[in-house]
């Protein structure tokens, strides 16, 4: 004990003689090297452009992170867990919900510090000495925009939110605020879109790549204007499809309990006509001769700026960040990478037939050979069984000279007849087996096929915003208005491109095929999650089993193979869908809008639940 003292006591003469060393020094007034204090900040326009730059962090990597949000829906699966099997199970709550509050693109916290920052640099920004009178109206444009991103982020996760535009500091009396309304909310995210749209008016030729543009604005006003119009924002209508939705009390913060929802509609199509009418933007290879040059167009358009591209986020192999790891991410275990987020048979089976027509199984043809004759988009986005693929790692070559996804099991001849061995990227092969797809696919889209993914990032841009989503926009809000012919004019543009035939249909029909159309278009681009709850389809879509495929390959008789690869000259195939148990999933209507975490509950009594939680 008195030596236990005697080391307290001296700690405590050590730590005064520290202290009087550093006065002396002054050491206590040095600077950080790594940041700045804000009257410096403010006071230098370099320092308030870096202030800026780092605001443009709570976009994180975009829609590539390693826990994608398509796995959120009917598009992919998570191979890995990681909270994901609590959104496709609907057992999310304000006390568990890990994969909204730390993985997601909606997550409260990092929104809600970045909507602080902006509010600061906004009341600092006019004193501060600019030369260049455009620097700080570029600096307040794109401002304006990320504020507007990250509300526009937060409402179509949680519905209404606290609209905040003001700087807390210390001393105040009461941090507590209630959520507006849903329609504050929205006008309140307009506002600042046209706030950055005239700020950024012009100065598309002196932004840098990944800065937020007018054209950004503008098409982030078309986004939230979509979504205001939407059957899940009106609230007599949701109340009519949901049960839990007709009982909540406070309905206006959920959507428009009041108004004329035409005008709706009819604002949604006059903010995507603003970005069509200027021609800031066009189809990209928008004629291709045949399907095969349509494949490589849009294999290609996802992999590098193109005239579709409005607002993306870059990736420098300087920086080590998730969203240069979206090959490592999701590729096949066979390629020594993790098949994070897998594609689902019922996204397969959703891509049409080359002419136009549904995919069927029932239909023989269809069955005995899924992956033939099926829209161009369905080859440039998913690699399935028997496609090729890039070289094999040194280790794996071998084993498959042949550079083919293999996602089956197949006879090879040996010397006491033949065996039946599982392809190189399933979850039973001999490579990484823990990282093999449940479903049998894996993604190719926005996959750089140049990039070892095992071993280097590649630099795919991450598309927040692109033209055809406002063409998509642009038809939805034609459909509801029965403006069909023009409506099928956009569509057509986009299927042109993809060398589809022409959509005909009108009505119900036109809608029912938009639906599909925006989902093919946009798969793996964060639409989906949003999409079916907006339109209310989510237990007929992201509700559905979890299904994946079964392949056997077996050896026609005669045939010698040693080595495998996709042959069905010597080989006999069986495509086989399957429901999976790897995920119970189940659609509760709780799920239209995500939980505010019990903490911040307790943080702020003002806070009313969403419903069904």
């Amino acid at each position: 004990m008195q030596y236990t003292i005697k080391r307290i006591y001296l700690g405590v003469v050590l730590a005064a003689g520290v202290c009087i060393t550093a006065c002396n020094k002054d050491f206590l007034n040095t600077q950080p090297r790594d940041e700045a204090a804000e009257d410096l900040v403010f006071s230098d326009p370099g320092l308030t452009e870096a202030f800026v730059n780092d605001i443009y962090n709570g976009l994180s990597s975009g829609g590539f992170l390693e826990t994608m949000l398509a796995s959120a829906t009917d598009e992919t699966m998570f191979t890995h867990g990681y909270g994901m099997k609590n959104m496709v199970e609907s057992t999310i709550s304000p006390t568990d919900a890990e994969y909204v509050t730390s993985r997601s693109t909606m997550r409260w916290d990092e929104m809600y510090k970045r909507i602080r920052a902006c509010n600061k640099l906004f009341t600092k920004i006019e004193d501060v000495p600019f030369d260049d009178f455009n620097a700080k109206d570029r600096l307040k444009g794109e401002t304006f925009f990320l504020r507007a991103y990250f509300y526009h982020q937060l409402v179509r996760g949680y519905g209404a939110v606290p609209l905040i535009n003001e700087v807390y500091s210390l001393g105040q009396t009461d941090y507590t605020v209630a959520r507006n309304t849903f329609e504050e909310c929205v006008n309140f995210i307009v506002n600042d879109c046209d706030s950055a749209a005239k700020y950024l008016a012009g100065k598309q030729g002196i932004t840098v790549k990944g800065r937020a543009t007018e054209g950004a604005a503008l098409a982030l006003k078309s986004r939230i204007l979509l979504y205001a119009a939407s059957d899940l924002h009106d609230v007599p209508t949701a109340k009519a499809k949901s049960a839990t939705i007709a009982g909540f009390a406070k309905p206006e913060l959920l959507g428009y309990v009041t108004g004329d929802r035409r005008a709706r509609w009819q604002k949604a199509k006059d903010a995507a006509r603003a970005i069509i009418d200027r021609n800031m933007y066009a189809v990209q290879s928008e004629n291709p001769a045949s399907r095969e040059e349509a494949i490589t167009n849009i294999q290609g358009m996802f992999l590098k700026d193109n005239t579709e591209s409005i607002f993306s986020r870059y990736f420098t192999n300087n920086k080590d960040e998730p969203g240069g790891d979206f090959g490592l991410y999701n590729g096949a275990n066979g390629y020594h990478n993790w098949a994070g987020n897998t594609p689902t048979q019922s996204l397969v089976d959703d891509y049409e037939m080359s002419d136009g027509t549904a995919f069927d199984w029932t239909n023989p043809a269809h069955k005995a050979n899924p992956y033939q004759n099926r829209d161009p988009r369905f080859y440039a986005s998913i690699l399935y069984d028997g496609a090729n693929w890039r070289k094999r790692p040194a280790d794996v070559q071998a084993k498959d000279p042949f550079n083919q996804i293999q996602t089956g099991k197949y006879e090879v001849s040996s010397g006491s007849g033949t065996v039946s061995n599982p392809g190189l990227d399933t979850r039973s092969g001999p490579i990484e087996d823990w990282n093999g797809s449940f479903t049998g696919y894996y993604i190719k889209k926005f996959v750089d096929t140049t990039v070892d993914a095992q071993f280097y990032n590649q630099q795919v841009p991450y598309p927040f915003f692109r033209y055809t989503e406002i063409l998509l926009n642009c038809a939805e809000a034609c459909i509801e208005l029965g403006e069909d012919a023009e409506a099928r004019g956009y569509l057509n543009m986009i299927r042109k491109r993809a060398f589809m035939p022409d959509i005909t249909e009108s009505g119900d029909a036109l809608r029912t095929r938009y639906r599909k159309e925006r989902e093919i278009e946009m798969v793996f681009e964060e639409q989906r999650f949003y999409d079916v709850r907006r339109w209310m389809t989510a237990q007929a879509t992201i509700g559905r089993p979890l299904r994946g495929i079964n392949i056997t390959g077996t050896l026609k008789p005669g045939s010698q193979i040693t080595v495998y690869r996709y042959d069905p000259v010597h080989y006999n195939y069986v495509y086989s869908p399957i429901t999976m148990e790897a995920e119970k999933r189940l659609w509760l209507d709780k799920m239209y809008f995500m939980p505010f975490q019990r903490d911040e509950i307790n943080r702020n009594s003002k806070l009313v639940q969403n419903p069904g939680y």
